[in-house]
């Protein structure tokens, strides 16, 4: 009788694991990885809605040696008068999805130089600034774990209006 319990029991509790275990394996095989964020999400999560990138406005940021980690990217909002710097790690990017420091730099001519950074940015940072009737430039910085620095970006005047 005992026996007879015990296989009542068993069974339908390693039927079942076995089922969640399956099910698991199925789930990690068929995982995606994650997506890579595009110009336009950089833009949308960095500076918020209602910005265009502007012409001229994509720069790619790379190291003394030329190993691209990411873009930096300048959009216009026409409604507020903002522009916004997004600096992005691409996918591509030997440290897309890795935290380390990430710097974005907004230079409005005849204002002042707007700078954010985060040393534990895994995929952007941003910048933003009125800067309706002047002229701007605009940089960003993305460093390896390990310290090593990309630089991008238009160091001459810009976009104006």
């Amino acid at each position: 009788m005992a026996d007879l319990l015990a296989d009542r029991l068993v069974r339908p509790a390693f039927v079942i694991i076995a089922t969640l275990i399956a099910v698991a394996a199925m789930l990690v095989a068929t995982a995606q990885p994650a997506s890579a964020h595009t110009r336009a999400e950089a833009v949308t999560n960095g500076c918020g809605s209602g910005y265009a990138i502007a012409s001229d406005g994509v720069r790619n940021v790379t190291t003394s040696s030329g190993v691209k980690y990411g873009e930096v990217i300048l959009a216009y909002n026409a409604s507020n008068g903002r522009n916004c710097v997004v600096t992005n790690k691409t996918s591509g990017s030997p440290y897309h999805g890795t935290a380390s420091r990430i710097a974005a730099v907004l230079q409005v001519q005849g204002d002042t130089t707007y700078h954010k950074a985060d040393d534990n940015a895994s995929h952007w940072e941003a910048v933003s600034a009125y800067a309706s009737g002047s002229c701007v430039q605009y940089w960003g910085y993305i460093y390896s774990p390990s310290g090593t620095s990309a630089f991008g970006g238009r160091q001459s005047w810009g976009n104006c209006g």
